[in-house]
């Protein structure tokens, strides 16, 4: 009973480490809030180079989480996310929005994101359990996006944007390190204290675990994120760009987090059953769909079949990949490797924001944007599906092979 208190309290650090430093950008951005002040593409380029640091940052964590635990690592990256989102409501030119966002939140992206709590669920439960604690922690973790976007357009419709960040990080920082201190993690052996140099070698031990399915997944779910990032944070500007009134659409993607509740539970559990590759085939095929559907909207029905679709299944998104990953790769050097793949991730979460930013001025361009978008979420779907076909191929083969 004691191990699913602590994915309770998990899901409660995740709920306010990606609604704090994630999902309060979607508002953020917009004209009235520090997209107005500096400019939606400034903004947009500082959350891409935070992304992409954290990515960097996660080799790092991945190796420190394996070798020393997560508890201090989540404590200390929420407390370096609220000064971070403390220093974005201080700034005053461009160039000081993108050097907090990208050397001070990214870092704090790295120790605070699913990560390091990936580490400790699979410290506290065996193989065969955790397609249901993934299932649970995803699930609790659903009411991030429900609770942070709108908050964040309250409080910056009520206070102004800079007050309403310093409001965000007071959050980030209490959660932040309360959770850590009342969750436990298993004990285990300290290698001492580790020189720079051998946490590099460490890193690298990890990384040359994986074979070349584990990277192929990885690039596979590199140029999925890419897609699935960039619409996601364009969303609410596209639909505004489209006519639809600014706190309607803000309350209207909210909604998102509560469709998506039962496949946060139910997928990542099914997974048992039915291969967690494909069931992440599946969900990037109904993103393809979902985002077709944002691209045309012209009225509010749209808008909520895009809501539904998309809701279904976007939040098993990340757990089922930690799911695919957990089950080739669940040992010692886990961390390292999902860190790894942290870094594309990172990489393809940067990217699509900053590409769609870039192109998407209007409403023409962000319904061409989206298309793409949909497409590559297509491609990326039917590849997974080939992997699968492929590796099982491979093992039929290996097995059919007489032993000597």
């Amino acid at each position: 009973m004691k191990r699913w208190a602590h994915v309770f309290a998990a899901a409660m650090f995740i709920n306010t480490s990606y609604g704090t430093l994630s999902y309060a950008f979607s508002v953020l951005i917009s004209s009235d809030a520090a997209g107005g002040a500096f400019g939606a593409r400034t903004v947009s380029l500082g959350f891409g180079a935070a992304l992409l640091v954290s990515g960097i940052a996660s080799l790092g964590t991945g190796t420190l989480a394996d070798l020393f635990g997560s508890r201090r690592l989540m404590a200390a990256g929420s407390a370096l996310g609220a000064v971070a989102l403390c220093l974005l409501a201080a700034c005053r030119e461009p160039w000081q929005v993108v050097l907090v966002l990208a050397f001070v939140a990214g870092p704090a992206m790295a120790a605070t994101f699913y990560e390091p709590v990936y580490v400790l669920m699979n410290r506290w439960f065996a193989p065969a359990e955790r397609p249901r604690a993934y299932g649970v922690l995803t699930f609790l973790s659903g009411f991030s996006i429900t609770i942070y976007t709108p908050l964040t357009r309250w409080l910056v419709d009520a206070v102004g944007w800079r007050e309403g960040v310093v409001v965000l990080a007071a959050i980030l920082v209490s959660v932040g390190l309360i959770v850590p201190a009342i969750i436990s993690e298993p004990s285990r052996v300290s290698p001492g204290r580790q020189t720079i140099r051998q946490l590099v070698s460490e890193t690298g031990a990890g990384l040359r675990q994986g074979d070349r399915a584990f990277w192929t997944f990885t690039v596979l779910f590199f140029i999925a994120t890419v897609a699935f990032s960039g619409f996601s944070f364009h969303m609410i500007a596209q639909l505004e760009s489209r006519g639809f009134e600014k706190t309607s659409v803000a309350n209207a993607i909210a909604v998102t987090g509560i469709v998506s509740l039962p496949a946060r539970l139910l997928l990542p559990a099914f997974s048992g059953r039915v291969p967690s590759s494909i069931l992440l085939a599946v969900c990037f095929a109904l993103l393809a769909v979902a985002v077709v559907i944002a691209s045309a909207a012209n009225e509010w029905w749209h808008v909520w079949l895009y809501i539904a679709v998309f809701g279904a299944v976007f939040g098993a998104i990340y757990p089922l990949r930690a799911l695919v990953t957990s089950e080739r790769f669940s040992g010692e050097y886990f961390g390292r490797l999902i860190g790894a793949q942290a870094l594309f991730i990172a990489i393809g979460r940067a990217l699509g924001p900053a590409a769609i930013g870039q192109f998407a001025d209007d409403r023409r361009s962000y319904q061409i944007a989206f298309q793409v978008a949909a497409v590559i979420l297509a491609l990326s779907a039917a590849g997974m599906v080939a992997l699968m076909v492929h590796s099982k191929t491979r093992e039929r083969k290996a097995s059919a092979r007489p032993q000597r």
